[in-house]
């Protein structure tokens, strides 16, 4: 189906009035989406019910019961769900305390995430892969995860679909805060200080371009796996998204993404 509004996307936040929910309704609509709230589960099958339709549902509440009706109606209507936990509580996914997502659902730390980072994750989970399914940003024990790449921060490892990827410290953290702040430059002053805090800056500039390389090629980050690490000259680096347009790669920013989700859903 195709949805009446380009450039936003309609979504729709199931969330209980003591959660995250209303500052995260706020955060969403101000980012231009057209978000609806939900204080209960019933309310958002009515809706459905009645023929709306959502490119992306938010779940702020949690129990087993409602996460295996979640998503049974997401698989039937092709729906993305996205589970939200605030301030590292992702032991409120599971009452049986393993921290980890229910087998078919996608979540994900909002609370400290920036909002160009939420808003490209809406984007991305909103947007169909090639294959109709929409793309996999999830969580695992102490892992946070853009597109095939999953962040262990526990164990300093990058997981690349089947692949993990051992990382130096410092390596670990420069790819991390890029992903974070997907879209923007670092300047080179706060990368350093940033990975090497208050060290000596003995040829700092060359240890610095030495981390990044490092990344770029252990990760593959040169536009073909989704994402492109390049340098912008006199100022530092810049993690980009990447799309494909048969032979031809493109960088892909958040209005874009936004416009695209909304057409192809």
């Amino acid at each position: 189906m195709s949805f009446d509004t380009v450039g936003a996307l309609p979504l729709a936040l199931l969330c209980a009035k003591e959660s995250q929910g209303p500052s995260l309704h706020d955060r969403l609509q101000q980012m231009g989406h057209e978000c609806l709230a939900f204080a209960e589960a019933d309310e958002v099958l009515v809706a459905l019910g009645g023929g709306r339709r959502f490119a992306l549902l938010l779940v702020s509440q949690h129990d087993e019961a409602l996460h295996s009706g979640l998503i049974a109606v997401s698989k039937v209507l092709g729906m993305p769900v996205l589970l939200t936990v605030a301030d590292g509580h992702w032991e409120l996914l599971s009452p049986k305390g393993n921290d980890t997502a229910p087998a078919g659902m996608l979540a994900a730390d909002v609370s400290r995430m920036s909002n160009d980072e939420l808003d490209w994750l809406a984007c991305a989970l909103a947007r169909p892969r090639r294959d109709g399914t929409p793309m996999a940003l999830g969580h695992a024990h102490g892992a946070t995860a853009w597109g095939d790449y999953r962040f262990h921060e526990d164990r300093h490892v990058v997981q690349f679909r089947n692949d993990e990827i051992q990382l130096q410290p410092r390596q670990f953290a420069f790819a991390l805060q890029a992903f974070r702040n997907l879209g923007r430059v670092l300047a080179r002053e706060w990368l350093w200080n940033a990975l090497w805090g208050a060290a000596t800056r003995r040829d700092g500039n060359r240890a610095l371009d030495a981390c990044a390389s490092s990344v770029r090629r252990k990760l593959g980050l040169h536009g073909e796996h989704g994402f492109l690490l390049r340098s912008v000259y006199g100022q530092g680096y810049q993690l980009v998204a990447m799309q494909r347009h048969g032979s031809c790669v493109t960088t892909v920013t958040a209005a874009a993404a936004r416009s695209e989700a909304a057409a192809a859903a």
